[in-house]
């Protein structure tokens, strides 16, 4: 049972999702399609809410990790396209194909293994072929993919639904790999269509290269499907995509609109002297006479520990040090600038307050890390809090 007042929350306004799912319709060519990745909990947003809301936006089909996720989302009632873009084990498929749920194949044995399953149960599998064009993590090499997709071709209970490779450097604005990487799908796919295979890409339902940063700014990474994720959540990739998509003409009338704030309560209030040290490791000493709040709050709850003396919450429109080192499942405060709050007073660590304003890429950039990891970090024992 769900407590009615939660020391923490996280809200999630899927309004926002609405408005950033619209925002890259209006900066694609018509019919494109849009996969909406909601792995990992959805980057820490709570999957299954965001995977309606985005069906509600007109997504086409759903993007996720693995075989759990998408069978959980099937056992939910969702019964709209699903595909499991990372790696799927042999044993997972039987259920994926009996539930009409697609799959990635990334080598010639995940081919075999979905050949071998399909064969056995007599129903179609829906496979979309990983081609490896640079980031050399899954995916078949260039010059093995037109054998895989013959054998696709020619089984009765095989499909051909989906082509996608991965770019590596978009987001650091490397446009030189970006576009060695597309050349090699380019050569790929034209080599696909040649006569003895016969498949044109356009002809294929989902082909992708495009994730959230390349869908701004790489207009020939396109084709005819996007998978938008962070910027779904309305978090921008880097703080370089940001700036460039800024600049260009094309791109700089998007608005994203964060979806996710982070909330906790204090839940102590002490003042110590000068001199005091403070937290595990006594890694910080007060200078002078402070305030001290505690939040219930830590590294189980997603506070990353690097932000230990490092990070910063807001408070009553205050920005408010964290000081010590965060612990499991509290973090202490300096809040010396608002001495006169109250237990219960809301802490922001993630969102708004007053005039002052905390995004998950600060809070990553503080922490040595990025944004996606910032989000996806929160666990789903953090109550979540949806705004229609």
């Amino acid at each position: 049972m769900k407590l009615k007042a939660p020391l923490a929350w996280v809200t999630v306004d899927l309004r926002a999702i609405d408005h950033n799912i619209k925002q890259f319709r209006q900066l694609q060519k018509p019919g494109t399609k849009i996969i909406a990745v909601v792995k990992a909990n959805a980057y820490g947003h709570g999957m299954f809410e965001v995977a309606l809301q985005t069906l509600r936006s007109g997504a086409d089909m759903l993007g996720v990790v693995n075989a759990n996720e998408a069978l959980i989302l099937r056992k939910k009632g969702i019964i709209k396209p699903i595909v499991v873009l990372g790696v799927t084990a042999k044993d997972e498929m039987l259920e994926l194909i009996k539930q009409k749920v697609s799959f990635a194949v990334c080598d010639q044995q995940s081919l075999n293994d979905a050949t071998r399953v399909a064969n056995i149960i007599r129903k179609t599998a829906l496979l979309h072929i990983k081609i490896e064009t640079g980031i050399n993590r899954l995916g078949f090499i260039p010059d093995d993919v037109s054998v895989a997709i013959k054998k696709i071709k020619q089984h009765r209970w095989l499909e051909l639904e989906g082509i996608f490779t991965h770019l590596a450097s978009v987001e650091e604005l490397n446009t030189s790999y970006t576009k060695a990487q597309l050349f090699q799908f380019d050569k790929v796919l034209a080599r696909i269509a040649k006569k003895d295979i016969g498949v044109n890409w356009q002809d294929v339902p989902y082909v992708s290269a495009a994730a959230s940063a390349a869908a701004m700014l790489v207009p020939d990474s396109r084709y005819n499907t996007i998978r938008l994720g962070i910027a779904m959540y309305g978090l921008w990739p880097s703080r370089g995509v940001e700036a460039w998509a800024k600049k260009s003409p094309k791109t700089r009338k998007i608005k994203l609109k964060p979806s996710l704030k982070y909330k906790t309560k204090l839940v102590a209030i002490k003042r110590i002297p000068a001199g005091s040290f403070v937290g595990y490791g006594s890694t910080f000493q007060a200078p002078k006479a402070m305030t001290l709040g505690v939040v219930p709050i830590g590294y189980a709850e997603g506070i990353d520990r690097n932000l230990s003396n490092m990070g910063f919450m807001l408070l009553k429109g205050a920005v408010v040090p964290i000081v010590g080192r965060v612990c499991m499942n509290m973090t202490i405060l300096d809040i010396s600038k608002r001495p006169k709050s109250n237990l219960g007073s809301e802490v922001i660590f993630i969102g708004q307050s007053s005039n002052k304003h905390i995004s998950a890429t600060d809070v990553g950039d503080w922490a040595g890390t990025i944004n996606y990891e910032i989000t996806t970090r929160i666990p789903e024992q953090v109550v979540r809090i949806y705004q229609k």
